[in-house]
């Protein structure tokens, strides 16, 4: 299973941080004039859902309905038999068993008299699902991903900085034994490691200085080797650079700096305020000798400036 075990540790996420970000969908539905507003979630993209919920499935398409001021509803196509474990790992009382969201949400519309929904980033919905839901009688407000997810709250930096430590111990300890010959051999234990470490997605790549990190190729880890570590913990991203050499700046230049946004609604996209609070990573290459040496880490940025997590 990619996610392995969907558990919730109510200590990590306290039911209250959940309540705030529900609290905070209702002011949108009001602030928007909309009888409900819906989330989409798949296993590609279930971090909106997890965001407000705490439901990633394993492997399912779902809407979760907020109707103003009540509870989230979650319409999915899961036998109901793990219903009972939904109910344990997420704050949904109310599930409704749903081959088609879509057909769903409109029954629901019909039975509460909904006459205008919000859908969270209407646009970005699979082809199918928008075209039946723009298909409606019912009067759809597309509600940007930012207004759901503003600025990290402590609990989410903390989830990002538990990865990111995560990222960073392995990575270094496998880099600084001589375990590995290939590129092939460190990424398979990279992986191992850090999926039983508890990551929930790995993506690994490696340059071998003479270019840009890619995906393992066999090539022979050697002084030059660098090493892209992103790993998702609990839907929270992080990514962490190293190189064999030690490298972290060059004195006498030739760095190049890349952020990219982890805490926002869209990850990976480039940071466009500098000082806006936002979890980043900061990537750097390293020009030195003819050769490209890559490092970077996960950080807090604020006004303040940067604070490695």
């Amino acid at each position: 299973m990619k996610r392995g075990l969907v558990s919730w540790d109510k200590i990590e996420l306290p039911p209250e941080e959940l309540a705030a970000r529900l609290a905070a969908v209702h002011s949108v539905a009001h602030n928007k004039g909309i009888d409900a507003l819906v989330l989409y979630s798949d296993v590609w993209r279930s971090n909106d859902a997890r965001y407000l919920s705490n439901y990633m499935p394993y492997w399912n398409r779902a809407f979760i309905v907020v109707p103003r001021d009540e509870k989230p509803i979650l319409l999915c196509a899961l036998s109901p038999r793990v219903y009972p474990w939904i109910k344990t790992v997420t704050v949904h009382e109310t599930i409704i068993a749903s081959p088609s969201p879509p057909a769903t949400l409109f029954k629901l519309c019909a039975e509460r008299g909904w006459r205008r929904v919000g859908i969270v980033d209407l646009e970005g919905l699979p082809a199918d699902l928008h075209a039946e839901l723009t298909a409606g009688k019912v009067e759809l407000v597309d509600i940007p991903r930012s207004e759901i997810r503003s600025a990290p709250s402590a609990i989410e930096v903390r989830m990002h900085a538990r990865a990111a430590q995560m990222a960073r111990e392995v990575l270094e300890k496998e880099l600084s034994t001589e375990g590995a010959q290939t590129d092939h051999e460190l990424t398979g234990r990279l992986e191992r490691l850090l999926r039983r470490a508890g990551a929930e997605d790995v993506v690994i790549l490696v340059s071998d200085g003479q270019g840009p990190p890619l995906p393992a190729s066999g090539a022979a880890i050697g002084p030059h080797t660098s090493v892209v570590v992103a790993i998702e913990y609990n839907g929270h991203w992080a990514k962490v650079t190293r190189n064999v050499a030690g490298v972290t700046s060059n004195t006498l230049g030739g760095v190049t700096e890349l952020r990219e946004i982890l805490s926002g609604p869209y990850s990976w996209e480039n940071v466009d305020d500098p000082a806006a609070l936002a979890v980043i990573s900061l990537q750097r290459e390293i020009h030195t000798r003819n050769q490209r040496l890559y490092y970077g880490d996960t950080c807090l940025q604020s006004q303040e400036g940067l604070r490695v997590l």
